[in-house]
């Protein structure tokens, strides 16, 4: 065997990918084999090393530090140095509904990195990932080279061969470590989410630099990169990376939801694609999809670039800051400012001498107060709050107004894409919109004396500017709560609609995808192969995977129960058997000894004169209690009955399998191999 692809089908890629899921299994060296040996009836006679994203030391610390990316990946190292096997894959992980503290960070960068080209974190990580698992095997075999020339031993180098796999974001990330620094032999992307144009031109400075050049744009403008016609970009992109994209091959379901979205703007078609139809009866969403105006994507499109900074600097809490232009900071200084207002009105014992002043504090109602002919220790805390407070409203009236002009496009594309079918999500984006609104609105109405006042205490009628901002602070305080629940209540009915798509999301599954290029007689679950016989209505399943798991691990039991009573037949055979037939000898050596040389017993006559002329022992030695023997040969009869009836019954369970697929020879060997001592 030389150093040819190990992974060569598209179903050994997909269950291997599936298993970076870890629904029922982790990436290991027995699933993998017990995988390979299930769909090709042969070991693989090669030492697996698995490297995880998770024990890589360099992420983990960058992670401790609050930069969770959401990137998960795996590194399968396949070497075999007398065979010449030195190979590798890189396996980046799909999307996921949330990490461990509950984001759902790979959907963040779904949008902000793929579509908008704005976010980097998962493809950085990714990169890390592979040059530092990379630099570890080079090092590892190199280390192996030389202790075989050490030894005298003359193998070959043989350099190693990289591969990519990817599934959904995860194909976008393989992909994009590909074109961007091509390293892999091949790049294999199943039902993937493809690179987008904008993501490489913001990855890729010098594809940057040619697209600027081309279109004649300013390569620092943004804007300008989504202005251009998305066709044209397209086209200019794809033709770009036709060279580096030779060895990328597609592998999709017709049905796929990404598939249906690939056609938007800005998405590239690079390298070979194979579509198989996973369900015949239904149609994908290609159609659904490509009803979406792109000026309404584009307005999408350049609101979530303008939201992706305040992900970059804050991670997920970032985003309702870049949204709504609201972080933590607000509720705090609104409590706060009405704290010192409360204080500096109600507290100070005054001798007022001015004119008595109605004030409208909402929510309070109605104050009367009298003005102080002088105005006596104004608290700072309150002046310095209103102005911090002053800078966030600035910050939300700029987000609130890009948000509310973005929303009649996001519910333009609801109905492109769902038609009436969730009519119940658009009350709550025009619930958001009103909410919005009314603050910009009650920004709106904040005189620019008042905002300017904050930090002019002298100015006589400021009791009147601080009361605007009270207002206000309520207002936004109010409606912020309103459109966070509103936010709850959308999503909510997100989710809904997402399951309207059930279809589409199965098809996007590697077990879907495993299953539609089988045989008709196999589909898989989880990464268990099920096989089945007969005809469709007397159809009989089998778990073979999980009969196998069975069949091996109870083999293994019965082998270590029979290890561990060969060890106490022996204890039993040294502690009693031996030990008394030990002690009988040594007894019957002391008995010819004293008949043999009686006069050496004469110490024990009681005077000197005595003579001992022979001695004659007669000896009465018993065998052991036959109680004792015989309960331990009948707890050893019992075991072995026990170990001889279990494994009869594996076999039972086996021989069955074998019989009700008796035409198909592999699942013997599948049951042999899988027995096998790796």
């Amino acid at each position: 065997m030389n150093n040819e692809e190990l992974l060569n089908t598209n179903i050994l890629r997909a269950r291997i990918a599936e298993l970076e899921y870890g629904k029922t299994e982790k990436i290991s060296d027995e699933v993998i084999r017990r995988i390979y040996i299930e769909e090709t009836g042969k070991e693989l006679p090669v030492e697996i090393t698995v490297y995880r994203s998770d024990d890589i030391k360099q992420l983990q610390d960058y992670r401790s530090q609050g930069k969770d990316s959401g990137f998960d990946g795996t590194v399968i190292h396949f070497y075999n140095p007398e065979r010449g096997i030195n190979q590798s894959y890189t396996i980046t992980r799909g999307s996921e509904h949330a990490e461990d503290n509950g984001e759902p960070l790979d959907w963040y960068y779904n949008g902000f990195g793929i579509f908008t080209g704005k976010v980097h974190n998962q493809y950085r990580d990714a990169e890390i990932f592979d040059d530092i698992v990379t630099m570890e095997i080079n090092n590892k075999v190199s280390h192996d080279m030389k202790n075989h020339l050490s030894n005298g031993e003359s193998i070959p180098q043989v350099d190693l061969r990289k591969y990519g796999i990817g599934h959904s974001l995860g194909g976008n990330l393989i992909q994009m470590l590909h074109l961007t620094n091509p390293a892999f032999e091949s790049v294999y992307a199943i039902n993937d989410a493809a690179p987008s144009a904008y993501q490489l031109a913001l990855i890729d400075r010098e594809f940057r630099f040619s697209i600027a050049s081309h279109f004649n744009i300013d390569p620092n403008d943004d804007e300008q990169l989504y202005a251009i016609p998305p066709d044209q970009l397209k086209a200019f992109a794809e033709e770009y990376f036709k060279k580096s994209a030779g060895n990328i091959h597609h592998l999709t379901a017709e049905e796929d939801m990404l598939f249906g979205a690939s056609g938007i703007r800005g998405f590239l078609d690079l390298g070979t694609r194979e579509v198989i139809n996973t369900d015949p009866d239904f149609e994908g969403l290609r159609t659904m999809l490509g009803n979406i105006s792109d000026k309404d994507l584009r307005t999408l499109q350049m609101f979530l670039a303008t939201v992706a900074p305040y992900y970059n600097e804050e991670g997920a809490k970032g985003l309702l800051k870049g949204m709504f232009g609201y972080d933590e900071n607000i509720p705090v200084l609104i409590d706060n400012i009405q704290k010192e207002w409360n204080k500096f009105v109600f507290g100070p014992k005054w001798k007022f001498t001015g004119v008595d002043v109605n004030f409208d504090i909402f929510p309070l109602g109605s104050t009367n107060l009298k003005l102080p002919a002088l105005v006596p220790n104004i608290p700072t805390e309150l002046f310095s709050s209103v102005g911090k407070l002053r800078v966030h409203l600035l910050e939300m009236q700029g987000r609130l107004t890009a948000l509310v002009g973005v929303i009649p496009s996001f519910i333009r594309i609801l109905y492109a894409t769902t038609g009436t079918l969730r009519e119940d999500l658009v009350p709550h984006l025009e619930a958001i919109k009103g909410s919005a609104a009314n603050i910009l609105t009650a920004i709106g109405n904040l005189s620019k004396g008042a905002m300017e006042a904050v930090f002019k205490p002298d100015v006589p009628n400021m009791f009147n500017y601080l009361v605007d901002f009270i207002n206000l602070a309520a207002i936004v305080k109010q409606e912020i709560a309103n459109i966070k629940e509103e936010l709850s209540n959308l999503w909510e009915g997100i989710k809904g609609w997402l399951g309207d798509l059930t279809k589409a999301v199965d098809a996007h599954g590697l077990n879907h995808v495993a299953t539609a290029l089988s045989d008709d007689n196999k589909r898989y679950e989880g990464n268990d192969m099920i096989i089945s016989t007969g005809s469709h209505s007397q159809k009989v399943e089998v778990n073979l995977s999980s009969a196998v798991r069975i069949y091996q691990l109870g083999m293994d039991k019965y082998q270590d129960k029979k290890e561990v009573l060969n060890r106490l037949r022996n204890l039993y055979s040294q502690e009693y058997i031996h030990d008394f037939q030990q002690r009988t000898s040594r007894l019957m050596h002391s008995i010819h000894y004293m008949e043999s040389n009686p006069r050496a017993f004469k110490y024990l006559l009681p005077s000197k004169n005595l003579e001992i002329t022979g001695i004659s022992v007669n000896e009465d030695i018993r065998p052991l209690d036959a109680l004792l023997t015989d309960k331990f040969e009948e707890m050893f009869h019992d075991f072995d009955r026990e170990i001889e009836l279990g494994t009869k019954l594996i076999n039972r369970i086996r021989s069955s399998i074998e019989q009700l697929f008796h035409e198909d020879q592999k699942i013997s060997d599948i049951f042999d191999l899988a027995n096998m001592k790796v």
